[in-house]
């Protein structure tokens, strides 16, 4: 059965957003979202927004203005704060957890368009989830962008535009945002624990460059396959260890780095010999 623009939406698939369904769940959600923002009292607006909301707890306390695309795509947790003016775009799912503070004007932006001009201009949007852990805290003007992830006990400070994902524990700021400094959490914050949480910050921004490196390898791949070539091209992998091996600043790191690039390399090799036998 053909899946509906709504649930395509959701699943952040392309959409079109001019759908009758949608349409009409904007209409709704204005004036939801009227009622909400013209209600000065604090305990008939929390009221409301539970009933706008796709979750709640029993806890949630929601300043005028608020601005949404549908409210049944925002997920909040327990203890939940959000100041003056901030604006949720819930084209894919919001998720918040538990006792999070918004400051005034933070922007979650879980919707965006198709890069090639076609597409964007036929109506086909698409979006990415934005899940936030527990015990968050936004300052003022905090923007995050679609598809951002970010972990328990975030802080992130005012003016910080967040464009990628972020572990437990840490305060970020800056545009684009990154990690000002670890948060010392129970007692913990000894100096292996310190470095660990450094390494597991460094490994989750690795794991998005390799698999951006691994779809530039299936683009080389199709090539190798359509013209016939090996996989191996030596010459290539050469130019690449010299190139990886000047860029190296510390001597301590050089021969460990090359050797981990020739690894990457091998297992590219692997990868594209795997894909050509299929």
């Amino acid at each position: 059965m053909e899946r509906t623009e709504k649930e395509k939406m959701i699943a952040g698939e392309l959409y079109f957003a001019g759908d009758a369904e949608l349409s009409a769940d904007r209409k709704d959600a204005r004036v939801k979202l009227r009622a909400i923002n013209n209600e000065t009292d604090s305990a008939k607006r929390s009221l409301l927004v539970k009933d706008t909301f796709g979750k709640t707890g029993e806890r949630v306390h929601v300043e005028p203005s608020i601005s949404f695309d549908y409210g049944y795509n925002i997920f909040v947790g327990e203890n939940f704060y959000c100041n003056f003016n901030n604006i949720f775009l819930d084209i894919c799912p919001i998720t918040i957890g538990d006792n999070c503070m918004f400051g005034p004007n933070c922007q979650l932006y879980a919707a965006t368009h198709p890069l090639e001009p076609v597409k964007r201009n036929s109506g086909l949007e698409y979006g990415k989830p934005i899940t936030i852990g527990d015990n968050a805290w936004f300052g003022g003007g905090v923007v995050v962008t679609p598809g951002v992830t970010l972990g328990n006990n975030v802080v992130v400070a005012a003016g910080a535009v967040v464009t990628k994902s972020f572990p437990d524990n840490v305060v970020l700021g800056g545009n684009p945002a990154r990690i000002i400094k670890t948060i010392d959490v129970d007692g913990e914050g000894d100096q292996l624990a310190e470095a660990r949480r450094q390494i597991d910050a460094i490994d989750q921004q690795l794991v998005v460059l390799l698999e951006k490196r691994l779809q530039a390898v299936t683009e080389v791949t199709a090539y190798k396959k359509e013209h016939q070539k090996d996989v191996l091209d030596q010459s290539r992998e050469t130019e690449v260890l010299e190139r990886v091996a000047s860029r190296v600043q510390n001597p301590l790191f050089k021969e460990t780095i090359g050797a981990t690039f020739e690894d990457i390399m091998k297992q590219s090799r692997n990868f594209q010999s795997k894909e050509l036998s299929e």
